[in-house]
């Protein structure tokens, strides 16, 4: 078998993740706190990089995806336990995390090749606010059945770089399906140094306690990645 060149394999979430946050800490004037876990620490809580500081909370669960169809949409995988633990979340005392604290990332660079063409992950990313997804039945296939692997099929569109940040994207979750508005990293930025804390998750929990941030750490999934904004 012929190996895959090095340019169009598939970059990693990892990868694609350190970019992002750099890139957004750099877009914010240096004015993000990451709080990164040891091995055994990611082990035991399943989040990657989180923090506790700062007056503002946002946290985006990072795809990656090589997979551009023939419409120009491009494909991610998004686990449909994942995908409802992740609607469900809750702060302390069963309130409801408010719009704008949780985000799916979907990047539009997936291969080394399209990274080196288009170096801002930020701006070729989209994200699409978990409060606006609706409930979701079970993935299932073409023929009805349920999906062994549990993952929904996510389309977004545009899904190729470069992304213009003045027209709109949508996200398309199925198999239902189901449309939901996207927006552009480069908003992410707006919506961090303009709303901060009244958009954060730090704000709904009770009197911004460490305590009640690590409990909602808890619940979370690997892959996920955390920023406070300081203001």
């Amino acid at each position: 078998m012929t190996a895959m060149p090095w340019d169009k394999a598939k970059l990693s979430e990892k990868t694609l993740e350190l970019n992002f946050a750099s890139q957004l800490n750099h877009a914010c004037g240096g004015r993000l706190l990451w709080f990164g876990l040891t091995q055994m620490q990611e082990a035991e809580q399943g989040f990657d990089i989180a923090t506790r500081i700062g007056k503002g909370l946002f946290i985006v669960q990072m795809k990656a995806s090589t997979h551009v169809l023939k419409s120009g949409e491009r494909q991610f995988k998004a686990p449909h336990e994942q995908l409802e633990n992740l609607r469900k979340l809750t702060v302390k005392g069963g309130g409801v995390i408010p719009k704008g604290c949780i985000y799916y990332s979907f990047p539009v660079i997936g291969t080394p090749a399209e990274l080196s063409k288009h170096t801002s992950v930020l701006a070729n990313t989209w994200l699409c606010d978990v409060a606006d997804i609706p409930s979701l039945g079970a993935p299932t296939t073409a023929r009805g059945s349920l999906r062994q692997d549990g993952n929904h099929y996510v389309k977004v569109s545009p899904g190729v770089a470069p992304l213009d940040s003045s027209k709109p994207g949508v996200a398309t979750f199925h198999s239902d399906p189901v449309d939901v508005d996207v927006i552009n990293g480069e908003k992410l930025v707006y919506v961090i140094s303009r709303e901060g804390a009244s958009s954060g998750l730090l704000e709904a929990m009770t009197h911004n306690q460490f305590r009640d941030f690590w409990d909602l750490c808890q619940q979370f999934h690997r892959k996920a990645f955390a920023v406070a904004f300081l203001g």
